[in-house]
């Protein structure tokens, strides 16, 4: 037997406790790294849906007017009964300069004049003309009228330049006395809503096109935290809230955000659960000025 080779009972017990160890700490090691990297790809996640809408609803609300036209009357861009997680706008889609005296009920841009989002869309997109008052040497008589779109076409006019031909309501003719120049401003805008959208048993920053007749929301980003992931406040010129839309002079925006799976709290260790985050900015609305 002292001659024999081989290893031992004890030997081989030893050896297996010591690869089991082992084993446990590459174990124990992978998981902790497999945990620490869902934790951080969740929260990548989580701030980028948070910061994305905190800079997408800005954008889209910094283009609203809450001012009072003389001549055409109050332009107030904040529609219906807003909410505290639901607010309906006139969002703005394109400018174009008229490139000829408007006809009664045809207004006609130069598509070289035209920046927007896309092409305008009869009925979906409605608009706003600039009227000049009875005295051009001052601004407190004049105003945006807004006017109903029913037909977009191509035409031309100033040396046979391709243009858009709308054809408005009311008719230009009926809204003024004055007649509108050529190289006076046309806006267009669609009605627009955003709201905290429900679906699939989480929440989203919706969006739906009111005037394109869109029937329910479309998830923009998320998830967002039930009841609370979006949140409006309207503010009027001293800062206060106000549920008067004439009053409203700044729009403040809380986007609350949670990560899509459960995650370990503290990277490593601690309890499995979701991280929530958030973000607050504020929208000055066009033309309201503060004192």
């Amino acid at each position: 037997m002292r001659h024999s080779r081989g290893f031992t009972l004890i030997e081989l017990l030893v050896a297996m406790v010591i690869m089991l160890i082992v084993a446990g700490s590459i174990y124990t090691l992978l998981n902790t790294t497999q945990r620490v990297s869902r934790a951080q790809a969740e929260r990548v996640d989580l701030q980028s849906n948070v910061r994305a809408g905190s800079i997408v609803v800005p954008n889209e609300l910094r283009e609203l007017n809450n001012v009072e036209g003389a001549l055409a009357g109050p332009q107030v861009d904040i529609l219906g009964t807003p909410s505290d997680t639901k607010l309906q706008y006139r969002a703005m889609r394109g400018i174009g300069f008229v490139c000829e005296v408007p006809t009664t009920g045809l207004v006609k841009i130069l598509k070289s004049t035209w920046s927007g989002l896309r092409d305008p869309v009869a009925v979906r997109d409605a608009g706003y003309v600039f009227l000049e008052g009875a005295d051009p040497d001052v601004s407190t008589d004049d105003g945006w009228q807004t006017v109903l779109i029913t037909n977009v076409s191509t035409s031309t006019c100033v040396a046979a330049n391709d243009a858009w031909a709308f054809t408005i309501s009311p008719a230009v003719a009926a809204l003024t006395a004055v007649p509108v120049p050529v190289g006076t401003p046309v806006r267009l805008y669609e009605v627009m809503e955003l709201s905290l959208y429900a679906n699939g048993g989480k929440s989203w920053l919706g969006a739906r096109s009111v005037s394109g007749l869109e029937a329910s929301p479309q998830p923009v980003l998320g998830p967002l935290v039930d009841g609370t992931g979006l949140v409006f406040k309207y503010l009027d010129k001293t800062g206060v809230q106000t549920a008067l839309m004439s009053n409203v002079k700044s729009i403040r925006l809380t986007i609350h955000g949670i990560t899509d799976h459960a995650i370990v709290k503290g990277g490593s260790s601690g309890a499995v659960q979701q991280v929530d985050d958030s973000l607050v900015s504020e929208v000055l609305l066009r033309n309201a000025f503060r004192p």
